[in-house]
């Protein structure tokens, strides 16, 4: 079986994504049907999404997104890698609800576009250890 692990859903009808405008040419739609398309056609036979940093407000508007188009008939997706924010600290609520929808496989933090100290702070570090034990992977893009 062939697992895609890595897919980035773009719908701008439905959510923010500041950082596109200053990448023309990402700055489009890239939607579930066009991607199904190429992916039943190389074999692939499920998907994961992947988190595309969309505004802080629509993180968990994404992963309810994500899902709705998980529950089409036939759809290849199988979960998501949801947007998280271990600075914060609203993480360790955030992680007690969605650690227990089984949809969701992992995190991911966006950080290459953020100051170094985003990462480097006690509440970062403590709040991503509350990731042990979950089975969960965490990723972060530097």
């Amino acid at each position: 079986m062939i697992i895609d692990t890595h897919l980035h859903l773009i719908d701008q009808a439905a959510l923010r994504y500041p950082w596109l405008a200053g990448v023309p040419a990402l700055n489009r739609d890239f939607s579930y049907e066009e991607y199904a398309t190429d992916a039943l056609r190389s074999g692939i036979e499920a998907v994961l999404h992947m988190e595309v940093d969309v505004d802080p407000a629509d993180i968990a508007a994404e992963t309810a997104y994500v899902k709705s188009v998980a529950g089409r008939a036939g759809s290849l997706l199988r979960g998501a890698i949801a947007a998280c924010r271990p600075e914060e600290a609203g993480f360790e609520a955030y992680l007690e609800t969605v650690t227990a929808d089984p949809f969701i496989k992992g995190f991911r933090r966006v950080l290459h576009v953020v100051p170094d100290d985003v990462s480097e702070g006690a509440l970062f570090r403590q709040n991503v250890k509350r990731l042990a034990g979950t089975g969960l992977t965490f990723d972060l893009v530097v």
